[in-house]
């Protein structure tokens, strides 16, 4: 146990902070009524310059691919690669969503009490406001909020979600607003539509947006044809974004150009098994023609009985038939609209006649 000067030295930190601040009680209103896990993220600006290592050891949400494939960086960028002060980092975590309407980190990240540490200090100073003293002292079990220890280990939970928007998956992201920020460019930036993000936040005057303020960004992710048997089932990935998963094995990434699937291809080397063709010929992540019909090997899973097996599947593109469905509809209302146009304006010259 910690000795008494370290004892009040940190209480005493934690004092000051908690009587000068009137702090909301909560730092997001994230709900969730579903009841699982999912991944989530937040968008995290480093207070110092760091590094990707230190960010991952910090959080200990991910791993350093995790981490990489989260900012679309390169898979084989260096831990050591420094990382400007300000930066915002986008950290991955696993989500958590209990049955009681709010999703939390699933026990994760945990933070080991420095000396002159408060929880304000830490909601605020570490973890960039993303969560409160009290979020903190409620998951900790702590009584006195004026009273941790050095060496004590906290957990954080951090904001999330696992909930569908608008009949869709998404990747709930914690967002902390910037100063100069409006929804309009928020929303834009992260390809959401403004309605969306003002109902998902309960926003009704745009102009109401504060700096700091932690807003649920719904991102849109690839549709994947992972089987729900599969551990991976619920594998979200964000436009420009990028994933590994099957034990290292499959990475996935994720396109705007073609939200409708999911493109994965195998991980050489590392022990990794050969992921089976799809009909005997077409390879994972491979396709066989192009546009309304075209078809694709996609992943669709791994199993890990006795060896670790990766399945693949055969899924047919029908963005293009969709497209073009569309395309027809529009050209087909045209036309209608042109031939009503058109004879109205033989009515009227009747008339004039």
């Amino acid at each position: 146990m910690a000795s008494l000067a370290a004892r009040l030295a940190v209480s005493a930190a934690a004092l000051l902070p908690l009587l000068l601040f009137a702090a909301p009680a909560s730092a997001a209103n994230f709900t969730c009524a579903a009841v699982g896990t999912c991944q989530s993220a937040i968008g995290y600006a480093v207070p110092n310059a760091t590094t990707y290592g230190e960010l991952v050891a910090r959080f200990n949400t991910t791993t350093l691919h995790g981490l990489l494939g989260a900012n679309g960086l390169p898979s084989d960028t260096s831990p050591s690669t420094r990382i400007p002060a300000k930066t915002t980092v986008r950290i991955p975590f696993r989500c958590r969503c209990a049955g009681n309407g709010v999703g939390q980190s699933d026990h994760q990240p945990v933070y080991t009490v420095q000396p002159q540490d408060g929880l304000d200090a830490i909601a605020r100073g570490v973890f960039d406001a993303f969560v409160t003293y009290q979020e903190i002292a409620t998951a900790n079990n702590i009584k006195d909020v004026n009273l941790i220890f050095v060496g004590q280990k906290l957990w954080i939970p951090l904001p999330c979600s696992c909930d569908r928007v608008d009949g869709a998956d998404v990747m709930h992201f914690a967002y902390s607003v910037a100063g100069g920020d409006t929804t309009t460019g928020i929303a834009a930036t992260h390809g959401v539509s403004e309605p969306t993000l003002l109902k998902l936040n309960g926003i009704t005057d745009p102009k109401s947006l504060l700096k700091g303020q932690i807003l649920d960004v719904p991102l849109p992710v690839c549709h994947s044809s992972i089987s729900n048997t599969s551990a991976d089932y619920n594998l979200l990935v964000p436009n420009g974004t990028y994933a590994f998963t099957a034990q290292d094995c499959i990475q996935c990434s994720c396109s705007s150009s073609n939200y409708q699937q999911l493109t994965c291809a195998a991980v050489q080397g590392n022990g990794c098994p050969v992921a089976p063709p799809c009909n005997g010929a077409l390879k994972l992540g491979q396709t066989n023609g192009t546009g309304c019909g075209s078809t694709m090997c996609a992943y669709s899973g791994y199993s890990n009985i006795t060896s670790l097996s990766i399945h693949t599947t055969l899924v047919t593109n029908q963005t293009a038939c969709h497209n073009g469905g569309a395309a027809r509809a529009e050209f087909a209302g045209s036309m209608w609209r042109m031939s009503a146009i058109a004879f109205h304006m033989v009515l009227i010259l009747i008339c004039f006649l």
